[in-house]
């Protein structure tokens, strides 16, 4: 199951990795030894990036991975409740007969 924010990031850089995937393709071409033909516009479309544009080009898709690795990480982590609760299931599996001490009534919180 593909993720939202993963689909919209993948179809944000389709264009640049279709001209990527062209340009290796004619190079690929080239290095067999087959001739490739020539098509008007093709040759404007497939030009390398220079040095800058890779490194902005980079930086941005690092960036914005980063942003949907950090949403997904914060989706999978567990509230400190949660945590607490499972350390008490842990404990009392582990001893039955553990006597309960002390006891936290937290009131409902309305987002």
């Amino acid at each position: 199951m593909v993720i939202e924010e993963v689909k919209e990031v993948l179809l944000k850089y389709k264009v640049h990795e279709d001209k990527i995937e062209n340009i290796l393709k004619e190079k690929q071409i080239n290095k067999s030894g087959i001739k490739t033909l020539h098509v008007e516009g093709l040759s404007a479309q497939t030009r390398l990036l220079t040095l800058e544009e890779a490194k902005e080009r980079n930086s941005q898709l690092i960036k914005e991975l980063e942003f949907v690795k950090g949403n997904l990480r914060s989706k999978s982590i567990f509230s400190p409740m949660e945590l607490q609760w499972g350390k008490v299931r842990e404990q009392y599996q582990n001893n039955p007969s553990l006597p309960i001490i002390t006891w936290h009534c937290h009131l409902p919180v309305f987002i």
